[in-house]
């Protein structure tokens, strides 16, 4: 019948296996003959070689082998011998339930660990937490010396192989390091010594970390924490490499705080530096808009110092076009919703439309906001079509 097998079948069938045994055997016999002289035993089942040293880590479970793994990886990274101890005291430092006085000692000795390596350890992913634990519960002391130590203060002036002053700068960009940096505004900024050391850390770089993903938070940070006065010079090398000059060139007040002009008085003295400062805020704006960087409070302000010099045309053909699916995101804040009125007076009939359908089902959030009500009535009060009005914003 078909489930039967035919004789040649049967007879290649039994030739087969015999063949299968006698390989077997043999290789069995081999690998005998290689343990007595000391080579690694053969095992016909797996088909390899049993190796003597791993061995001893079959025992393991998978996550025993994938910690051990992780160990001797960590062994081989720059400091190690410091971070492990570092690592151990910050778990100590992040309960809770410690008092002041635990704190304080743990503090003292991380910070012991970690002085003069503090730079390197901060940009490890699992080591940059202790750095951060320096600063928020270490002493005025202890965080005095780790911003003198990651602003390159206290490196020495004939050292030309490195320029100490960009250290802060790239922190700024690090995934893991820039957490560091945020501890250090956010727990520097009663320190007018920190401050100084920031800010003069982080000079001619603000055009670079404005328009960075990750630099973009520190600014933030920056500039909604520290003084007015002090950031004012940061806040001019937005605007171009020529305003960096102002905070050395003019004069100081009583509390040698620089007196600094602003954008539109700046360009109301010098009209020939209009055009000039309209190209460089508008090719940096447009970085700024390609990374999605309209929910930061400081790239509002910028928008709104672009419109305040810009010409209605220069609104219209490039701000406006720009903004318009972006209009929600900029009502946060009073300059992003002065913004988005100018470009509402000014824009096109299309660009009316998008910003309107943007609004929409935010209606009754944004006319109980301090700010963004404005946008509502200056929308009801440019816009044409008074049927869409009813139907998108009035309905609600």
């Amino acid at each position: 019948t078909e489930h039967f097998l035919s004789y040649t079948e049967l007879i290649i069938l039994k030739a087969t296996q015999t063949c299968s045994v006698l390989h077997r055997n043999k290789m069995a016999m081999k690998g005998a003959h290689s343990q007595s002289s000391g080579k690694p035993k053969y095992d016909p089942k797996k088909r390899k070689f049993q190796n003597k040293k791993s061995s001893a880590d079959d025992n393991l479970s998978p996550a025993n082998k994938k910690r051990a793994l992780k160990h001797e990886r960590q062994s081989h990274r720059k400091h190690a011998s410091s971070v492990q101890p570092a690592k151990e005291l910050w778990n100590q430092l992040r309960v809770k339930t410690n008092d002041k006085e635990t704190n304080i000692k743990l503090c003292a000795e991380l910070h012991e660990l970690l002085k003069g390596k503090c730079l390197e350890v901060a940009m490890q992913h699992d080591a940059s937490r202790c750095v951060q634990g320096v600063l928020q519960y270490g002493t005025e002391q202890m965080r005095l010396e780790v911003v003198k130590e990651l602003c390159g203060a206290d490196a020495k002036k004939d050292d030309d192989t490195k320029n100490q002053n960009v250290n802060l700068a790239e922190l700024c960009k690090i995934q893991y390091a820039h957490f560091v940096v945020l501890k250090m505004i956010k727990y520097g900024s009663r320190d007018e010594e920190c401050i100084k050391l920031i800010v003069k850390s982080l000079k001619k770089q603000m055009t670079k970390l404005a328009i960075h993903s990750v630099g973009a938070r520190v600014v933030e940070l920056l500039f909604g924490t520290f003084p007015p006065k002090s950031v004012a010079p940061l806040k001019l090398e937005l605007y171009g490499p020529q305003y960096a000059l102002f905070a050395s060139v003019n004069t100081t007040g009583k509390d040698n705080s620089p007196t600094l002009p602003s954008l539109t008085e700046f360009v109301e003295d010098n009209p020939d530096k209009r055009e000039p400062t309209l190209a460089h805020l508008q090719a940096l704006l447009q970085k700024g808009l390609d990374k999605s960087l309209t929910g930061f409070g400081y790239f509002h302000s910028l928008l709104l110092d672009y419109a305040s010099i810009a010409s209605p045309e220069d609104i219209r053909s490039f701000l406006t076009p720009a903004l318009a699916e972006h209009s929600l995101h900029l009502l946060s804040t009073r300059a992003g919703t002065k913004v988005v009125c100018e470009c509402a007076a000014y824009g096109t009939v299309k660009d009316r439309k998008k910003m309107l359908k943007c609004l929409k089902g935010y209606t009754r959030s944004s006319l109980k906001h301090r700010d963004a009500y404005l946008a509502v009535l200056r929308m009801c009060d440019v816009m044409d079509d008074t049927v869409l009005v009813n139907k998108m914003l009035l309905g609600e």
